[in-house]
C-alpha cells in the first residue's frame, strides 16, 4: 500500500468535498503549462499485461517521467511521493489554487 499525498483546502485532506478544488479550474489552471497534460485514464504496464484506471488525471512531465495527479474529492492526490521535486511542485501548484499539501496522517509539508 502505497502513501498518499494531497492538495487540498481543508482543514483534512478526508474533507476535501467540503471546499474542493473543481475539475473545471484544474483544466483552466493547467491549460497554459506546458509540462502538464490532462488524461481521464492512465494505463501501466506489468508482469501480467497493462491496467487501466480510470478518473481525472493531470500528468506531470517531470524529468522522471510521467507523473499522474489524480483529481478525486475535491483534491489532488499523488500517490508514493518522495521528497524533492514532486513535493516542491506541489507546493508550488498548491500555493497557486490557495491550497496546501498535506500527507495521510495529516502533516503539512
Amino acid at each position: 500500500m502505497s502513501y498518499d499525498i494531497h492538495i487540498t483546502r481543508a482543514k483534512h485532506w478526508t474533507e476535501s468535498a467540503e471546499s474542493p478544488i473543481t475539475i473545471d479550474e484544474l483544466k483552466s489552471f493547467f491549460a497554459d503549462k506546458n509540462e502538464f497534460e490532462y488524461s481521464d485514464k492512465i494505463s501501466v504496464s506489468g508482469p501480467f499485461g497493462e491496467i487501466s484506471i480510470g478518473g481525472d488525471f493531470f500528468n506531470w512531465k517531470s524529468g522522471e517521467g510521467m507523473i499522474p495527479f489524480q483529481l478525486s474529492d475535491g483534491k489532488l492526490t499523488l500517490s508514493g511521493a518522495d521528497e524533492g521535486d514532486v513535493i516542491d511542485k506541489m507546493k508550488e501548484i498548491a500555493s497557486e489554487l490557495n491550497a496546501k499539501v498535506q500527507g495521510d496522517e495529516g502533516e503539512i509539508y
